[in-house]
């Protein structure tokens, strides 16, 4: 599998967050160190777009879940899901991630979403 990397932008108040590449062990500890840095400063809106993640592990999934729950929880941010595939969407509807945030099909809605909401 390649390289797992994060890129996030800035879209008004959300944090777009791009993740390319096996979300795994190592994957997870990059995009948790990253989100919570933003989270320290106050980002608690996020899109996240796992469209070029095709695959995710157990522990990157409760990454993805101990992340949310830190925005969500929290800090009473929102989260929008993006980029799933049928296999990413399954995983996380059985792990509970889609019971925090919603998916949506494109990252612009996404965007609209957290931005109105």
């Amino acid at each position: 599998m390649s390289e797992f990397t994060v890129e996030f932008v800035s879209s008004g108040k959300v944090t777009i967050v791009r993740t390319q590449g096996y979300l795994d062990d190592s994957g997870g500890k990059v995009f948790r160190d990253k989100c919570t840095e933003l989270i320290d400063k106050g980002s608690v809106h996020f899109v996240i777009n796992l469209e070029k993640t095709p695959v995710i592990n157990s522990t990157g999934l409760s990454t993805l879940l101990d992340i949310m729950v830190q925005i969500i929880d929290y800090n009473g941010g929102q989260v929008a899901i993006t980029g799933l595939s049928k296999l990413t969407q399954t995983a996380l509807q059985m792990t509970g991630v889609l019971t925090l945030c919603d998916a949506f099909p494109t990252e612009e809605e996404a965007v609209l979403a957290i931005s109105e909401g």
